[in-house]
Formats: C-alpha cells, structure tokens, sequence
C-alpha cells in the first residue's frame, strides 16, 4: 500500500509498518513520543509523525531513500 504524507494509521497498521507489536505503538503514543490525531473512539497517528518518529531513531550517518 502506498501511503501518503496526509494519510492516518490505526495502531495497528502503524504496528504493522514498524514491524512490532501494537503494545509497543501505545506505548509510544501514551509515552508522547509519537502525538496521535485522534484518540478517541481509536488512537490515530498521522503517517508523517510516524516517519517523524523513525527519522529520529536513525542514526544521521545514514541516509533515507524512497523506494519507488
């Protein structure tokens, strides 16, 4: 799926994105590492917070690159 810079992820698609568990995705949000759109009736989190997140955790003598 391609996902767009203004697109919103349930946990559990944000989960699926980073690979680990739902748990460890509400954990992020409720430590407010990553700052949900919505957190009710679900929590949300947008896509761009979530690359946001991941650049963060990338040390910076990496480089990123969009895979087409």
């Amino acid at each position: 799926m391609n996902y767009k810079n203004e697109y919103i992820l349930t946990v559990p698609e944000a989960s699926k994105l980073l690979e680990t568990k739902d748990t460890f995705v509400y954990g992020l949000v409720r430590k407010g590492v990553i700052e949900p759109v919505e957190t009710s009736p679900q929590i949300t989190i947008s896509y761009n917070s979530l690359v946001s997140y991941l650049k963060k955790r990338i040390p910076s003598t990496f480089k990123l690159v969009q895979a087409f």
